[in-house]
C-alpha cells in the first residue's frame, strides 16, 4: 500500500524555531488555535490521507463534508496513530519541535541547524535584493536593514513612520511600529527582542494599497508556481482572510495596478530567486507581496515582504476555489477569532441561519460553510462565504 500523509496543523512553527527547543511550549492562546483549526489541513488532503487532531469531530460533521463536498481525509487522535502503517507526517510548517515529534513517531526525518536560517527574514532579504537587481521598476528604498544592537537601529530611523520586524515570526506578531525614534517603552520591547534573537529587521512603512501572495511548489528540478492568492490582515498585520475565485480575476486585480509587464516578469523571476537563496527547500511555500503607493501617488510593488517555508492560508483558499468550489463561484475564506466563551458558538449558527450554503455536483455554489467544527468552546473558526 502507498504511504498516506498525516497532515498536522502547527501554527506554532516559527515561533518554535526561533525558539530552538525540541520541548518549545507556545502561549495558550496559540495550542488553542492549533486545537481549533486541527481539522483544516483535512482540506488540502486526498481520499485516505488523515488529519491529527485532538477530539474527533462530531460524526454529522464528518458525514455531512464527506456526502456532499466528497471529502475524504481521516481525522485521527495521537492515541490511535499506531494502529495505522506506512503514515508520512506532513506538518503546516517544519520547527525542532515537530520534527522531533515526527522523528519520534517514526514518522519524518529530524531537524537540521542550518534549516534555522531559511526560515528568517534575513532570508526573505537576500531575496528581495536578487529581485531588485533584476528587476529595474524596483525601488532599493524598500530593501530593510539588518540591525544589530539598539543603537546601531536607533541610528538609522529617523522621520515617518518605521516596521521592526523580529527576523522569525508570523501573522502580525514581532512587529513594532516606530513614529521616527523609539521611545522608553519600545527601547524595552527592542531590547528583549535583540536578546532573544540575536537581530532585527528596520523598513521604512509603506503605504499599502492591497496584500498579495505567490504561491509554489519546490520539488528536485524546479520551483513550481501553484497560483496567486489576494489576502486581507488586521490592524495588527494579522491574517483574517483570502478571496476565493478565478486565478483570472486576481490577476486582473494586480494588472489593474501594476500593468501585465510587471505582472509577467515577477512570474519569471521569483521562481528564479527562490532556487537559487533556496536550493535545498523541498515542498509548499509562499512569497507574500505587496501593491504601495508611492509619493507621486502612483502604484508600485514590493514583491518579496516575506517568504513563508510552510503550507499557509494562500494554499488553502487555492485548493478550496480548484477542488470544492463551482465555476464561476467567488467568495472569502476566513479565520475568525472570538474570546469569549461561547461566542464563536453563537456567530456559526447565525451564519448557518442567514446563509445555508447551496451545492452543486459535490461543489459550492452559495453560502456559509465551517471548514473546521464548531462546538461551544471553540474560540477559532476557519470558514468560507460565497455568492
Amino acid at each position: 500500500m502507498d504511504s498516506r500523509h498525516l497532515y498536522i496543523f502547527n501554527p506554532d512553527c516559527e515561533l518554535a524555531i526561533a525558539n530552538g527547543s525540541c520541548f518549545y511550549t507556545p502561549s495558550a492562546n496559540v495550542v488553542k488555535m492549533g486545537e481549533d483549526l486541527a481539522f483544516l489541513p483535512a482540506w488540502l488532503g486526498k481520499p485516505d490521507d488523515m488529519v491529527l487532531v485532538k477530539e474527533l469531530p462530531d460524526a454529522s460533521f464528518r458525514n455531512f463534508l464527506s456526502e456532499e463536498l466528497l471529502l475524504r481525509c481521516l481525522p485521527v487522535r495521537e492515541s490511535e496513530l499506531d494502529r495505522y502503517s506506512g503514515l508520512v507526517g506532513v506538518p503546516w510548517g517544519k520547527s525542532p519541535k515537530i520534527c522531533h515529534w515526527l522523528e519520534k513517531k517514526g514518522l519524518g526525518e529530524g531537524w537540521r541547524p542550518e534549516q534555522k536560517e531559511w526560515y528568517s527574514r534575513k532570508k526573505a532579504r537576500e531575496g528581495l535584493k536578487l529581485l531588485i537587481q533584476n528587476l529595474p521598476f524596483l525601488s532599493e528604498d524598500i530593501l530593510p536593514h539588518v540591525c544589530y544592537s539598539l543603537s546601531e537601529l536607533e541610528q538609522k530611523t529617523g522621520e515617518g513612520y518605521w516596521l521592526v520586524k523580529a527576523p522569525w515570526s508570523s501573522s502580525g506578531k514581532g512587529l513594532l511600529t516606530l513614529k521616527g525614534r523609539p521611545g522608553c517603552k519600545e527601547k524595552e520591547w527592542l531590547k528583549g527582542m535583540f536578546r532573544r534573537q540575536g537581530y532585527l529587521m528596520l523598513e521604512r512603512m509603506l503605504d499599502k494599497v492591497e496584500d498579495f501572495a505567490m504561491e509554489f511548489l519546490a520539488d528536485e528540478q524546479e520551483v513550481n508556481f501553484m497560483g496567486w492568492s489576494s489576502f486581507t490582515t488586521g490592524v495588527h498585520g494579522e491574517y483574517t482572510g483570502n478571496y476565493l475565485g478565478s486565478q483570472e480575476n486576481i490577476e486582473n486585480k494586480l494588472a489593474a495596478c501594476l500593468g501585465s509587464e510587471k505582472i509577467k516578469a515577477i512570474r519569471q523571476e521569483v521562481p528564479r530567486m527562490l532556487r537559487k537563496i533556496l536550493p535545498d527547500y523541498r515542498g509548499y511555500l509562499g512569497v507574500d507581496m505587496m501593491i504601495y503607493r508611492g509619493k507621486q501617488g502612483d502604484y508600485n510593488l514590493q514583491p518579496c515582504v516575506e517568504i513563508n517555508l510552510r503550507y499557509n492560508m494562500g494554499i488553502v483558499a487555492l485548493f478550496l476555489a480548484r477542488n470544492y468550489l463551482c465555476e464561476g463561484t467567488c467568495g472569502e475564506f476566513t479565520i475568525r477569532f472570538y474570546p469569549q466563551a461561547g461566542q464563536a458558538w453563537q456567530k456559526h449558527h447565525r451564519m448557518l441561519r442567514e446563509f445555508p450554503v447551496v451545492y452543486k455536483n459535490n461543489r459550492i455554489k452559495s453560502g456559509y460553510l465551517n471548514l473546521t467544527p464548531v462546538t461551544e468552546a471553540t474560540h477559532f473558526i476557519a470558514s468560507l462565504c460565497c455568492y
